[in-house]
């Protein structure tokens, strides 16, 4: 059981409904953000830039999700991982591929450019500083902006994981599992 109460609509001061209602889908808001609205502004602020993230970030949908992906692994939150393994699949991943993100070091299913990236997300999560090296692989093939969006992408979804589990929020069916078999 979630930490926090679920907010609902109601819950929520007339000003910001509107974020309500444009996180709904068939009238449902996800458990994050129903924990998250228990402080609305804060809540609205962490969309924006989430959603900036997403749109700017400098990476396709399909690797954007492998960073959130890996990085849902790294944290060991079920609950991104859940979430984004279907997001992922929507944008036209595999779950061979999918899968693979536990093990991409000897998976021959990344891009070279994929491979520098997961390096980076694996680097970030596990230290927050880059080596020179792994640093110079990932800019050596995408842009310096690429490079800030893949940074502050995993650093979003660490948090995320952090504020997942520290507030005990709970899936809103059964887990999919970590190697897609349930």
């Amino acid at each position: 059981m979630s930490r926090l109460p679920l907010m609902t609509r109601d819950d929520i001061p007339e000003e910001l409904r509107y974020v309500w209602d444009r996180n709904s889908t068939g009238g449902m808001v996800p458990n994050i953000f129903r924990a998250m609205a228990n402080n609305p502004e804060v809540w609205r602020a962490y969309l924006r830039l989430g959603n900036g993230l997403w749109n700017h970030c400098g990476l396709d949908v399909q690797t954007r999700e492998l960073v959130i992906l890996r990085t849902a692994i790294l944290h060991h939150s079920q609950y991104e991982w859940h979430q984004h393994v279907r997001i992922g699949r929507q944008a036209g991943l595999d779950d061979a591929k999918i899968v693979a993100l536990h093990h991409w070091k000897t998976s021959d299913l990344f891009t070279p450019t994929e491979r520098a990236i997961l390096e980076y997300v694996d680097a970030v999560s596990a230290s927050g500083h880059p080596s020179a090296e792994v640093h110079e692989r990932l800019a050596s093939l995408v842009s310096p902006a690429t490079v800030v969006g893949v940074n502050l992408l995993t650093g979003f979804y660490a948090m995320t994981a952090k504020f997942l589990s520290a507030m005990e929020v709970e899936l809103e069916g059964p887990f999919v599992g970590w190697q897609l078999q349930g």
